[in-house]
Parts: structure tokens; C-alpha cells; sequence
């Protein structure tokens, strides 16, 4: 009796800890320079409205690909953004936190989507660095 007890606490214990440190990582903004906001223009080639963050594919005026992660939908929507207000096509202005390796062409924390071609805009302020 007392060996299951104990066995499951430890079953409890582990998946727990799996638990937190999925979530840990998932929520990690550390790799992201938040201290050196980056600009860049370019059109949606995809966008996808799900949890947990917002996915915008955009191809950079140079043919640069950069994934672009906004935020949550609750979050978006609690902002007065609905799922149609951007557009596979639509050419935008967008700043966030860009990875500092080259390579990586990740860019989340946006603080700004500018779509020039009729103004509409989304801003917050940035996290600090």
C-alpha cells in the first residue's frame, strides 16, 4: 500500500515537472533581443489563426522568410483584432525582437503591423529590455 502510494507520487511528481518545463520553454521569449527592436516590410504569405500565438509567414522586400509570432487570439481579440484583418497578399511594415543568429529568421514581442495600403494599424508598447 504504502509502495503505490509512493509510486504514484513519483508518477505525479514527473509529470508535473514535464509539465512546467514544456511550458517553461514554450513561454521563453529569452532568445529574442527585446533590447534591439528590429523594422522590416514585406507581404503575407501565410497566416494562421490559432493558439498559441498568431503565425504570420512574411516574405521580406530582400526574399528574406521570417515567421512572425504575435500574440494569443484572446489576446488579439481583447485588442480589437479579428481573425480577417490581415490577409495572405496584404504588404505590412512590421517591428518586433528578432533572434540574433543570422540564421534564424524567428521574430516575436511585435510592438507594431502597419498595413500601408489603407493605414490600418496595431501597436503596443515594448516589453523592456
Amino acid at each position: 500500500m504504502r509502495r503505490q502510494r509512493l509510486l504514484r507520487t513519483a508518477v505525479v511528481l514527473a509529470l508535473s515537472a514535464l509539465g512546467v518545463s514544456t511550458a517553461a520553454a514554450h513561454h521563453s521569449f529569452a532568445r529574442f533581443d527585446r533590447c534591439h527592436l528590429f523594422t522590416l516590410a514585406g507581404d503575407i504569405q501565410r497566416v494562421t489563426w490559432h493558439n498559441p500565438h498568431v503565425e504570420l509567414g512574411l516574405l521580406a522586400i530582400d526574399g528574406t522568410t521570417y515567421r512572425i509570432l504575435w500574440l494569443s487570439l484572446q489576446q488579439l481579440k481583447r485588442d480589437g483584432v479579428e481573425p480577417n484583418a490581415l490577409k495572405v497578399g496584404d504588404r505590412i511594415e512590421i517591428t518586433g525582437a528578432k533572434q540574433p543568429e543570422e540564421n534564424l529568421h524567428d521574430i516575436a514581442l511585435v510592438t507594431q503591423i502597419w498595413r500601408p495600403s489603407d493605414g490600418w494599424r496595431w501597436s503596443r508598447p515594448p516589453q523592456g529590455c
